[in-house]
């Protein structure tokens, strides 16, 4: 899939909470052709100190525009919220894997944590579309509080089993988001019932951990967050673990094969990431 590279222009920029906003930009190369999961990398290159671009998950795509949803949490992030309509920044993108679209007769089970939500919620909206039963579609969203929790009311108006969750209990059930899903999964796990879900996952490692680790035995599929210096799978700062199988040999006979979350993910298997 050819990259596209260069100057786009700012259309929106949104206030979602007190930490967190959107920033839409009309882009139609990146637009027309990405998937959920997919990232773009973002440089402000009136700031010749910033040398290198930052990663941002795609969480949406539409009418020619892309739509990311970012916290404030440094200076790139706190730069790109002044930004106007009709400023201008460079884009490069669509990068990585994306996620795979489920059977339709599959329950799809989401967690996403903090500022993971974005491309789970594309990835559910995509699904929707395609025809999917929302009653068979549960998302589960938790922050670390009420305010860094964003697009509930998208959520909810999807029809999906929707569930909020913060660590301090400001909004929602209080506690880590794996704790709900782990309670319901494992209640359909001992049902008696046919069960045969697939888990999707993005936020913290930590998180993917726990997440993994309730599903085992279940396809799960994570979106790992990884400093990216580069994007595009030149300078293996991104590398990460995963388990050394029959199909991939390693010259040193190390347990474990080196893969890079920009080029190889960052969409992986849960099962096949080695988790420290």
């Amino acid at each position: 899939m050819r990259k596209h590279s260069g100057l786009c222009k700012i259309e929106k920029v949104t206030s979602l909470t007190s930490s967190i906003f959107s920033i839409e930009i009309e882009c139609p190369a990146i637009a027309d052709k990405c998937h959920p999961g997919q990232f773009v990398q973002l440089k402000i290159n009136d700031y010749p100190s910033l040398i290198w671009p930052r990663p941002f998950s795609i969480h949406n795509a539409e009418n020619g525009n892309i739509t990311l949803s970012l916290k404030k949490f440094g200076t790139i992030t706190n730069l790109l919220e002044k930004k106007k309509p009709g400023d201008y920044i460079q884009v490069t993108g669509p990068l990585g894997n994306y996620f795979q679209m489920p059977r339709p007769d599959k329950d799809i089970y989401f967690i996403a944590g903090g500022v993971g939500l974005p491309p789970l919620h594309y990835c559910c909206m995509k699904i929707l579309d395609s025809g999917h039963p929302a009653d068979k579609i549960h998302f589960y969203s938790g922050a670390a509080t009420g305010d860094d929790l964003f697009c509930q009311q998208q959520m909810e108006e999807l029809g999906v089993d929707y569930v909020a969750a913060t660590d301090d209990g400001s909004f929602g059930i209080q506690g880590y988001v794996t704790e709900p899903f782990y309670v319901e999964l494992m209640r359909r796990r001992t049902a008696g019932e046919s069960f045969e879900p697939v888990v999707y996952g993005c936020g913290p490692m930590p998180m993917l951990k726990r997440v993994a680790e309730i599903s085992y035995g279940i396809p799960c599929f994570v979106s790992l967050e990884q400093l990216m210096p580069c994007g595009w799978g030149v300078c293996n700062g991104c590398a990460v673990k995963l388990k050394k199988t029959d199909n991939h040999k390693t010259e040193d006979n190390r347990n474990f094969r080196l893969a890079r979350v920009c080029k190889e993910g960052p969409i992986f298997d849960a099962s096949e990431v080695m988790w420290e």
